[in-house]
């Protein structure tokens, strides 16, 4: 892996290899971004440049300690992520990392910690943590990664340099979809229209595409309510593909009504949703299409359950597509 084969990403890759240049790499970052857009990747590249023997800002890729890294058995790179079925990252685990971190490195000239969901810390790990960023060893280097840092402590976030981190444009996505997957361009055109700039969305859709391309089915149809009698899925990847796939359609039936049949999501399906178009009031598409948004940025915090969140869905949608089809 190297800078250049982060895509998306040239306002923060160019920060970091700034502060690597001028040798003025900061204690403690913070990448904030959404999930899926190259965070890590990023977080595992900064470390590589740290570690290598060249220092010279980039990871030669042929050193032992770029081999190690290559392999993930560095002694000096520490990955903390959430674990247990709670999803957090307890007091325990960043003691024994910071134990760890206040010697000296075994190998290199840095020990780096990447901190994998930085929003996941209990309030007691948190404040351990705090202590180690007030006053850092001078030989270490952390990364917290998260795509809520909002959720994060604010204390640690004032001690850390914010990176950020945007969504990946469909074009970028489709590329890497193509590259990376065993996917046609056509369906990678399509996938990377409904994952909202994330690698991670684009990945999930491709694993449950045929339930993907059969709920896009259900919305262009002429019973775009029949759907409704399928059972409510209850885990949140399969919750999130149903209001990704709705909001992308309501999106398409203002498009297509304007004209714009080239930004469809799947530009075949013009015909169907120019008629829907024309039987929808667009400024109730545009409402419901917001309220799932909401919707969408529940589930993703997790304040709601999976079930509950595909309940209300299903009350939005029946609410759109009823008293408009009954008002044709």
């Amino acid at each position: 892996m190297a800078w250049l084969e982060i895509r998306g990403q040239q306002l923060a890759v160019t920060m970091l290899q700034a502060d690597l240049a001028k040798q003025r790499v900061a204690a403690a970052y913070l990448f904030a971004g959404p999930e899926g857009v190259g965070k890590r990747l990023a977080a595992l590249e900064l470390a590589r440049a740290l570690i290598c023997e060249g220092g010279s800002g980039e990871s030669c890729g042929q050193c032992d300690h770029c081999r190690r890294m290559q392999r993930g058995v560095h002694p000096d790179l520490h990955l903390l992520v959430p674990q247990g079925s709670a999803k957090n990252i307890r007091i325990d685990d960043v003691r024994r990392m910071l134990e760890r971190v206040h010697l000296r490195p075994f190998m290199a000239r840095y020990q780096v910690v990447i901190l994998d969901g930085a929003e996941c810390l209990t309030d007691e790990a948190g404040n351990l943590l705090l202590k180690s960023l007030e006053e850092p060893p001078a030989h270490a280097a952390f990364v917290l990664i998260s795509a809520q840092p909002s959720a994060c402590l604010p204390t640690i976030v004032s001690r850390c340099k914010v990176v950020r981190f945007g969504r990946l444009s469909a074009q970028d996505l489709a590329a890497l979809l193509t590259s990376q997957q065993t996917c046609q361009p056509q369906t990678a055109q399509v996938v990377s229209r409904l994952a909202q700039g994330s690698l991670a969305k684009a990945a999930a859709q491709l694993q449950r595409w045929d339930a993907s391309r059969a709920m896009l089915a259900q919305f262009a149809s002429e019973q775009p309510v029949a759907w409704l009698e399928w059972p409510i899925p209850t885990d949140r990847e399969a919750v999130s593909q149903w209001l990704d796939g709705a909001i992308a359609w309501l999106r398409d039936v203002a498009v297509a009504g304007a004209g714009g049949d080239t930004l469809l999501t799947d530009p075949q399906t013009a015909p169907q949703l120019q008629r829907q178009a024309a039987m929808l009031d667009h400024e109730r598409c545009v409402e419901t299409a917001l309220r799932l948004v909401a919707l969408s940025h529940s589930l993703d915090e997790q304040m709601i359950s999976a079930r509950l969140i595909g309940t209300l869905f299903r009350e939005q949608w029946l609410s759109l597509v009823e008293r408009e089809t009954r008002n044709v």
